[in-house]
């Protein structure tokens, strides 16, 4: 799934914690800005969010230092702050208005699993031994 987040826009994340620690929490999106000359994209980056801690983010790693439901990722009226230009503005639209089929990925299927030919060969292998010596 992929985040459309107006740059002004509230925003919160929350998850139960089951343990202390450090964890990855990434999110796949964008950052939508409407400008007198088009919408404008880029793509989320974690120093524009806030963490579990409530301290902007450097990294989608972050330390958990409790556990139980807890806001992991939030953003408020377009805090934290990234200056526009260490961001990357892609224009898809000059009349303001979001065309959402501009922007929409395309998702690539994952490609076939190496494991799954020598796995697929044991099996014929043991199975066709487990019939041999049914039969015999």
């Amino acid at each position: 799934m992929v985040l459309y987040l107006d740059d002004d826009e509230f925003f919160s994340m929350s998850a139960y914690v089951e343990s202390p620690g450090f964890q990855r929490i990434a999110l796949s999106g964008y950052l939508v800005q409407h400008r007198s000359d088009g919408t404008y994209v880029a793509p989320l980056i974690p120093q524009l969010f806030y963490g579990a801690s409530g301290s902007q983010l450097q990294t989608w790693r972050q330390e958990f230092t409790a556990t139980g439901d807890q806001v992991i990722l939030s953003r408020s009226g377009g805090l934290p702050k990234v200056p526009r230009q260490e961001l990357y503005w892609r224009k898809i639209s000059n009349n303001g208005q979001m065309k959402k089929e501009e922007v929409e990925l395309v998702e690539v299927p994952a490609p076939f699993p190496t494991w799954i030919i020598p796995v697929g060969i044991l099996g014929a292998i043991v199975g066709g031994y487990i019939l041999f010596r049914a039969f015999k």
